[in-house]
């Protein structure tokens, strides 16, 4: 197995404390965190350097509007970690993703925890606003 295989297989048991997982492909590993849902990659970057790439749908199908814009850019600001980030901003309507990649290869089974813990919390928290407003 490799470094990028056997990080994968890690997270996908670690992620499984977040919520239920699911495996569509061998490069991937997707989770159900409250009303989101983040797919989970490992890139090699280079030799020893793997890096768990997250991508989370915060929000699917909002009417992009410039209330929506405003709030995506003062959400994202006051995240700790990742980006959000509208996926069509020229669209009538948008999916609002959160992005985060971080290298992963050498953190421990719970410092890998809090961090994911981390960023998919602020995803849900950023999608549970937008869906409020």
């Amino acid at each position: 197995m490799t470094d990028a295989a056997a990080l994968l297989e890690r997270a996908a048991v670690i992620v499984a404390e977040l919520g239920p997982t699911d495996r569509p492909d061998a490069e991937s590993v997707v989770v159900q965190v409250g009303p989101t849902r983040a797919s989970i990659r490992v890139l090699t970057l280079s030799d020893g350097l793997d890096v768990l790439a997250v991508t989370q749908m915060v929000a699917m199908d909002l009417p992009n509007t410039p209330t929506l814009r405003d709030d995506v850019e003062a959400f994202g600001a006051q995240m700790s970690f990742g980006s959000l980030r509208r996926s069509d901003p020229a669209g009538v309507t948008t999916d609002v993703l959160q992005y985060y990649t971080f290298p992963a290869g050498r953190l421990d089974d719970l410092p890998l925890l809090t961090v994911l813990h981390i960023v998919l919390a602020a995803g849900v928290d950023a999608a549970e606003r937008l869906v409020a407003k």
